[in-house]
């Protein structure tokens, strides 16, 4: 079926069936809820601990002692034979430690052991002698289960996704209140379990697998269950917690259980104890990780207790894991806060989150709040939206969709509880945005037709804004501070003398059309061009920082231009056999108040400027003829732009004005302005005009010749000095009584 209707140009109900579809699909995808939202709210979750991680209590009874780089430096490579091991837990019950947890699996015997060794050598001794000799010597797991069974050790195990293997050794009962907790549970298909002899010492066995759901660590189960075996096997955080306590059993509460609502359904667990610590947990029975980061507090150095450098009061009382940092033994994992913490500071993380209470948890009405709030909220969209004006509804949009980012965060920054601050919000932004499109395309259509009309003789910046605010296209101005730009060709006459009526179209393109780029690219607006003139002006219709700076710029990057299109043009000339005629070109450049905007009839108008300082700068652009200079800009330009390379040339009495004008060459920009050449010329200047100005013709006269080589050496292009020439030569032939040093214009 074709659905142009909808989007029909008079169709007001389109944004609100748009918004409505939106909203419909969204709800049904959250309540199907696929693997995909739960993965980008547990994103989310990931980002709101970067931004506030839970914070590290040094005084927690919590350290890790790491085999890392220094440990292995010193010791050798991992596996460490038994004996160290052994002398490992010997030097931390001495310091009082706890409880020892291993985030290691002791699955084969020690093939270091001096007993196993020499029965290598009955292919070469006796097997008699041998045998008395493995009898000498104790093995070194014999020694290390010594060690365990005089301290308080808990074991690691892990699971083998192939199966096999029997179920490592319980230590504990179990009880439960509510449903039975072991059909929530994540199943395992086998185990690794330790050597019996060391497992058989042991107070403790505990799972050193934090990773069964992906690639970054966010929930680790408390419990877990074996396939194929009876009971239920826990968590190395949650075991040395155990053992620490001198605890017998854990206890699960699930839904059913007292003061646990489940309305009949089984929810699962809500929380495991063992002693006096409680672990709230999900449905599932997994203990939410609140990452504090890595702390190097939490760690000590194998090698320091080795080596009793260690303070006693740092392991006394202490709940201890065993685990490595280093990177050769590859147990580093992902976690919302780190990319590559050692595995063993997770277990260690869990203990501490277990002594302080401090949980992450997502609850059981959260789904249920956030659809009725997707809901309802989206339902006030799809009735505000075609009734609203688009300021209104964007400010509506802002404050819901707001509150959909910053309840979330003030949950979990104040409460530890975990709402979604993506797909609401997002949903909400989607029926918005959805839903004001069409508007959007209306609108646009409009401008369309706007800038059609007025694009061929506006510049963009003003077609733009026309666009966006069509009131403006009525008669009238404001004033403001402008930078007015004139160029015009000199002896234009003549060089069109040489072209066809097609050819100087031609001509005449190639010229503008770079001019133009040089005035756009530089912020400037082109207000007309006038045969082969162009006026144009900065600072409007927007604002332009350094719109001074940027003329002048503007106009020297605009003779720099002329030069090279001089070369081209006369390649040109001489490839078709005829003269070429250099182009040149005056610039008058004057800053000033001026009123702008749409000027003319109310049948027709154009977007211009006017003032006296207007004025001023097209006569400035007929002076740059008489003083034969390419560039001349007015005191209040040169005001603006005390760095740039200018130089006063002259008080002129312009046509149409009654007080004189200071107005300048300009030379150069930033860079030839702190050239030593340029300071010489400006020296020889001032001395020069100062002479000129009382007087003293003669004197002026002989600075002339020291000022052209300076301008030389400057780099300066400019036929000024010889106009001068002539000028004070007459003064000194026919001196007026009167003079003030100003220059009467006689053209404009």
């Amino acid at each position: 079926m074709r659905m142009g209707w909808l989007f029909g140009r008079n169709n007001v109900r389109a944004p609100w069936i748009v918004a409505l579809l939106v909203l419909v699909n969204a709800l049904l995808l959250r309540a199907i809820d696929p693997v995909g939202l739960t993965r980008l709210r547990d994103v989310a979750f990931d980002s709101f601990q970067r931004i506030k991680p839970r914070t590290y209590h040094p005084a927690t009874p919590v350290r890790i002692v790491d085999i890392d780089e220094a440990a292995l430096a010193e010791f050798g490579q991992w596996p460490w034979p038994r004996t160290i091991v052994a002398r490992l837990i010997d030097k931390l019950t001495e310091k009082g430690a706890a409880v020892i947890a291993f985030d290691v699996v002791f699955a084969e015997p020690d093939r270091s052991s001096i007993s196993r060794m020499v029965k290598d050598l009955v292919a070469f001794t006796d097997p008699a002698t041998v045998q008395k000799l493995a009898a000498a010597i104790q093995d070194n797991d014999k020694v290390l289960a010594d060690a365990i069974a005089h301290s308080r050790v808990v074991l690691g195990f892990g699971f083998d996704p192939h199966g096999g293997s029997q179920a490592p050794k319980r230590m504990f009962g179990t009880a439960f209140a509510g449903d039975d907790p072991s059909q929530f549970l994540p199943v395992q298909q086998g185990t690794v379990k330790p050597l019996a002899i060391l497992e058989a010492a042991a107070k403790g066995n505990g799972s050193v697998n934090t990773d069964v759901e992906g690639s970054v660590i966010r929930r680790v189960p408390m419990l877990f269950r074996v396939a194929g075996q009876e009971g239920l096997f826990p968590a190395l955080s949650i075991e040395a917690l155990r053992v620490a306590q001198g605890a017998s059993t854990y206890v699960i509460k699930s839904s059913g259980a007292s003061s646990e609502m489940s309305f009949g359904a089984k929810t699962g667990i809500v929380a495991i104890r063992t002693g006096d610590i409680e672990a709230r947990t999900d449905s599932r029975g997994r203990l939410a990780l609140y990452d504090s980061g890595h702390r190097e507090e939490r760690f000590v150095s194998a090698r320091a207790v080795l080596k009793d450098e260690v303070p006693p009061d740092k392991l006394d009382g202490q709940i201890v894991f065993i685990g490595t940092s280093a990177i050769g033994l590859k147990d580093l994992r992902s976690t919302p806060v780190d990319d590559s913490a050692p595995g063993v500071e997770v277990h260690a993380q869990l203990a501490e989150q277990m002594i302080e209470q401090e949980f992450l948890a997502r609850p059981d009405f959260a789904d249920g709040a956030e659809f009725l709030y997707l809901a309802a909220i989206g339902a006030l969209f799809v009735f505000l939206l075609p009734r609203l004006s688009a300021g209104k509804m964007t400010i509506v949009a802002a404050i819901f969709i707001g509150i959909g980012l910053a309840v979330p965060w003030i949950a979990f920054s104040e409460y530890d509880l975990l709402f979604d601050p993506i797909y609401p919000p997002v949903t909400l932004a989607v029926i918005y945005v959805s839903g004001t499109a069409l508007a959007f395309m209306r609108t646009e259509r409009e401008r369309a037709a706007i800038r059609g009309a007025f694009g061929l003789y506006l510049s963009p910046d003003q077609v733009e804004r026309i666009a966006r605010h069509p009131e403006l296209l009525q008669l009238g101005g404001e004033m403001r501070e402008i930078t007015v730009m004139f160029t015009d060709v000199r002896g234009f006459t003549r060089i069109s003398e040489q072209f066809d009526p097609h050819g100087l179209t031609r001509f005449m393109n190639r010229f503008l059309t770079p001019m133009t780029d040089l005035i756009r690219s530089h912020r400037g607006t082109i207000d007309k061009y006038m045969g082969d003139a162009i006026m144009a002006f900065w600072n409007a219709p927007l604002d332009v920082d350094r719109h001074a700076a940027l003329a002048c710029d503007t106009a020297l990057a605009m003779q720099a231009r002329l030069v090279e299109l001089n070369e081209e043009w006369k390649a040109e000339a001489e490839a078709e056999g005829r003269g070429h005629i250099p182009v040149n070109i005056g610039i008058g450049l004057n800053t000033g108040q001026a009123s702008v905007g749409n000027f003319g009839s109310t049948q027709r108008f154009t977007y211009s400027c006017l003032s006296d300082d207007v004025n001023l700068a097209s006569r400035l652009e007929g002076q740059c003829k008489t003083y034969s200079v390419g560039i001349i800009i007015g005191d209040k330009t040169r005001l603006q732009v005390p760095d740039y390379a200018a130089l006063e040339i002259d008080l002129v009495m312009v046509k149409g004005k009654t007080e004189p004008e200071r107005v300048h060459a300009l030379v150069g920009g930033l860079a030839v302005a702190q050239t030593p050449a340029y300071q010489e010329l400006v020296r020889l200047q001032a001395a020069f005009l100062a002479q000129y100005r009382t007087g003293g013709f003669v004197e002026a006269l002989d600075l002339i010749a020291g000022c052209e080589a300076a301008a030389a050496a400057v780099g300066w292009r400019q036929g000024y000095y010889n106009m001068m020439r002539v000028r004070v030569d007459g003064l000194i032939d026919d001196s007026p009584h009167d003079w003030t040093g100003v220059y009467v214009a006689k053209e404009k």
